[in-house]
């Protein structure tokens, strides 16, 4: 055989393994993975949801039941009530974000919220109104924000929310708009004098059964889902925590609970 023949049957020997090796290497690789190649540009999201607990400040056996869900949450307490302060101490130790639940004129108030809450109000003169609310906002010195309790007759008088507010950011306080009347003004007042703020998507137990609370938080976790994150209220009653308990497993993996403090990465 001469030289030339020889020199062709070398380089056979040496290249065909290298490029059999190449090939094989390569589609070993592809079906490992077993994945479609993704554009850098896409990004998966988390739904995030903050769920605040709202009337605090009565019994610390409504934190008991908060604690044991052993998520994390945001609680909000009505200000000078009987546990009112121990009950924003325990839960800033437990790692829970606190709000003051401020009483708010509401469009219609029953006899016992008459005489337990001094609600702010549009018959106050401002010098009332700001010193009723430096009561409020001081008595809570570890909150990091303000949602309202009732308010569905204040939130809708623009002027009154404006002293509100300003008072409110002046203590480089929070606000979230619990939303109590659906012509609430106090979202966007907010948003006009710089607050950090945000807003109730849902009360996830305005119809306090079962069945209705397991309906709403199913539309709420789908809004959670479509928006990113989201706030919602609960009140600390017994078919809330009982249908919290039975979901949590399925929830967790469905969406992030977060901290209000989290929520707006404070």
């Amino acid at each position: 055989m001469d030289k030339a023949w020889r020199l062709i049957l070398l380089l056979i020997v040496i290249v065909v393994p290298f490029l059999f090796y190449k090939s094989f290497i390569g589609r070993e690789s592809r079906q490992e993975s077993g994945l479609p190649r993704i554009s850098k540009t896409t990004q998966f999201r988390e739904p995030k949801v903050a769920l605040v607990f709202d009337d605090l400040g009565e019994t610390l056996k409504d934190l008991r039941q908060i604690y044991a869900l052993d998520i994390p949450v945001s609680v909000s307490v009505i200000p000078k009530l009987k546990f009112s302060k121990n009950i924003a101490h325990i839960a800033y130790r437990c790692g829970f974000s606190v709000l003051i639940h401020l009483p708010l004129e509401p469009k219609e108030k029953d006899s016992y919220s008459a005489r337990r809450y001094n609600f702010i109000n549009s018959t106050l003169s401002e010098r009332e109104i700001k010193f009723l609310l430096r009561q409020y906002l001081n008595s809570i010195r570890i909150a990091i924000g303000v949602n309202h309790h009732m308010g569905s007759a204040a939130t809708q008088d623009a002027e009154l929310m404006r002293i509100v507010l300003k008072e409110i950011k002046n203590k480089g306080l929070i606000y979230i708009d619990s939303r109590t009347s659906m012509q609430s003004c106090a979202y966007r007042i907010a948003k006009e004098e710089g607050l950090v703020c945000g807003y109730n998507e849902g009360f996830l137990d305005s119809v306090n059964t079962v069945p209705a609370i397991e309906a709403k938080l199913t539309e709420l976790i789908q809004k959670a889902k479509e928006k990113g994150k989201i706030i919602i209220i609960a009140h600390p009653r017994e078919n809330t925590f009982s249908v919290l308990r039975q979901k949590l497993s399925v929830l967790k993996k469905n969406v992030k609970f977060v901290t209000l403090k989290d929520y707006f990465e404070l």
